[in-house]
């Protein structure tokens, strides 16, 4: 801008513009994204708390930082409310994804030769409400769990992996390419007789079509048809689902896979939204008791309490030295709360009839 000063006022409208668009993505089911507001500068300064600067750098005429925006909750949920917009703001603990790939030559898990993992390592950030983490894939992963007990899938073998991880929850993200014959030639060598150079081409079956599959995938994949079969294991539950993406028109493996990568980190979001919209409609509440070793675990607990999304209030009836009674308001459904206690690893159990809150301690 003219001046520093202008092009930081610049920056910061529209900084909090942007951030304020990756926070509601992240809260609002995609579906309902369409009936997000455009607002005004002067309306999203007023669901701003505050913000803060990182790595600014000022010269004559030029502004650059990088911000992080802190938004009220009472406001956004007053916005979204006021607009009949679903959300949830529950965030997830790790999820372990497990990627594997057939591309016609039988299913690998980590050693893939359509770089159907590397699509998820090189996937833009996560920042949504589900953390998704990948496994190093060294040798004690390989002992754990192969790419045939993955697709079972393999209750017990998944749940050993995540336990490493320090997750409650496997995600198998499997994709199976079927390449169109027309690609078969895509990676051969042509000299300038028309002859193709044989010197990558396999032996024995393979050999009739120039190329086997796992080559074939490193040409252009239009035409090809990609199916994702997306398994769900926890501890308790088990779910599948399958989606098919087709190779558009000049599009390389990479995007393909790329693009099967966001259909499923969407697909995962989308469940977990749609478990934990916060019902404002509807509130519950129930009376808990809390076992204490002192009166530093009781205000630790509380905090943990308050903090969640689900939770309205935490009114503290009796307080003795090794145990808090307690009336908990919340939104929604009983199933609700439990899932968004285990997400801070609190639990409720029912005990001679009384609501027992479980810790981590």
């Amino acid at each position: 801008a003219k001046s520093a000063a202008k092009a930081r006022s610049v920056a910061l409208a529209n900084g909090q513009q942007r951030a304020l668009e990756r926070l509601l993505r992240r809260l609002v089911l995609e579906e309902d994204q369409v009936l997000l507001p455009v607002l005004e500068t002067t309306q999203i300064a007023a669901l701003v708390d505050g913000y803060e600067i990182e790595k600014e750098l000022v010269s004559l005429t030029r502004y650059r930082a990088n911000l992080i925006f802190y938004f009220n909750k009472i406001m956004v949920r007053k916005l979204l409310q006021q607009r009949n917009i679903r959300f949830a703001e529950t965030r997830s603990s790790d999820v372990l994804v497990v990627p594997v790939f057939d591309a016609g030559d039988g299913a690998t898990l980590w050693f893939e030769p359509g770089d159907w993992r590397t699509a998820w390592l090189t996937r833009p950030a996560n920042e949504g409400l589900v953390p998704l983490i990948l496994p190093l894939g060294d040798v004690m992963d390989m002992a754990t769990i192969e790419a045939a007990e993955a697709l079972a899938p393999s209750h017990e073998a998944l749940l050993g992996l995540a336990e490493r991880y320090g997750t409650r929850e496997v995600v198998v993200a499997s994709a199976f390419l079927d390449l169109p014959e027309p690609a078969v030639r895509d990676d051969l060598d042509v000299n300038a007789a028309g002859v193709s150079d044989a010197s990558d081409t396999p032996v024995g079956d393979a050999a009739e079509t120039g190329v086997s599959n796992s080559r074939r995938v490193r040409g252009p994949v239009e035409g090809a048809n990609l199916q994702l079969i997306i398994h769900r294991v926890g501890a308790k539950t088990q779910s599948t689902t399958s989606e098919f993406l087709r190779g558009a028109q000049s599009e390389s493996r990479e995007s393909l896979l790329a693009r099967a990568v966001q259909r499923i980190v969407a697909h995962v979001e989308s469940g977990w939204k749609q478990a934990n919209i916060l019902r404002f409609g509807r509130e519950s509440e129930m009376q808990i008791m809390v076992p204490l070793n002192s009166l530093a675990d009781w205000v630790e607990t509380r905090r943990r309490l308050r903090e969640l999304a689900v939770v309205v209030s935490v009114d503290l009836a009796t307080l003795s030295r090794g145990q808090a009674n307690v009336l908990l308001r919340y939104f929604g459904e009983k199933e609700q709360l439990m899932l968004g206690l285990a997400q801070s690893n609190l639990a409720l159990n029912l005990e001679s009839g009384n609501w027992v809150l479980q810790t981590d301690g």
